[in-house]
């Protein structure tokens, strides 16, 4: 009998140490820097998105030194170029307890990202990923793809990461729409930012901004209809936007 018993606990010793770990959960960030983007200059609805998400986060506590805004409308150090754009990047330091944002907003391209005109290419999710590698690493981060076919950086194995939570405009085979002169802001555009509010877990601010852009879609008669995509890491799964 104390032969069987010992190999029972042996077998249930060995099936202990052999089980997978639970996934870790991160904390809330204490405090976030910030990049935004607006990729093209074609229309104003992308340089308008960025200010608008400007002004929402200074209203949620962050400050202005912990937001980089890089329009490809404007010049110098405030250029979306490639060079500046590296440089926001590398400079990302959220410290031991904080996390990333990202928004970036312009025009994209079937498999190829979202155009930054001013660097005469297209930032594609193997860019970005590299670029979150090097400032961000293991830390909680947000990123917003705003663009047709933009789905390629929820999707796939390049852009996902246990840290990350990742919402894009529309499906990876899909456009979005709104991208004219005669709107302040394209339709996905509009709707996140009416949806990201303090303390909203971050499908909520999704659920919120896809029936705001189905809505939108109906009553303007877009189609087909451009099924904004979400990502959420295991690790991230609790979060919610902007708590202080």
């Amino acid at each position: 009998m104390s032969n069987r018993l010992a190999l029972l606990l042996c077998f249930l010793l060995a099936a202990c140490t052999n089980a997978a770990p639970p996934a870790q959960t991160s904390a809330q960030p204490a405090g976030w820097k910030a990049i935004l983007i607006a990729g093209d200059d074609a229309e104003p609805a992308f340089d308008n998105a960025v200010d608008a998400m400007d002004q929402k986060l200074l209203g949620y506590g962050l400050r202005p030194e912990d937001i980089v805004v890089l329009k490809s409308s404007a010049a110098d150090t405030h250029s979306a170029s490639r060079d500046n754009i590296i440089s926001a990047f590398d400079a990302f330091a959220p410290g031991a307890t904080g996390g990333c944002f990202v928004f970036i907003t312009s025009h994209g391209a079937n498999d190829r990202g979202l155009i930054i005109k001013a660097a005469h290419s297209f930032l594609t999710p193997a860019d970005l990923n590299g670029f979150l590698n090097v400032g961000c690493a293991e830390h909680p981060t947000v990123v917003i793809a705003s663009g047709c076919f933009s789905g390629i950086f929820a999707n796939g194995t390049t852009m996902p990461a246990a840290n990350r939570t990742i919402l894009t405009a529309a499906r990876s085979d899909r456009t979005s729409f709104g991208c004219n002169a005669s709107r302040q802001y394209t339709v996905f555009d509009e709707c996140v930012l009416d949806g990201i509010g303090r303390g909203i877990p971050w499908r909520a601010v999704m659920d919120k901004t896809r029936a705001c852009v189905a809505r939108n879609e109906a009553e303007q008669n877009f189609q087909p209809p451009s099924e904004p995509q979400i990502f959420i890491g295991r690790n991230v799964t609790q979060q919610v936007a902007f708590p202080y």
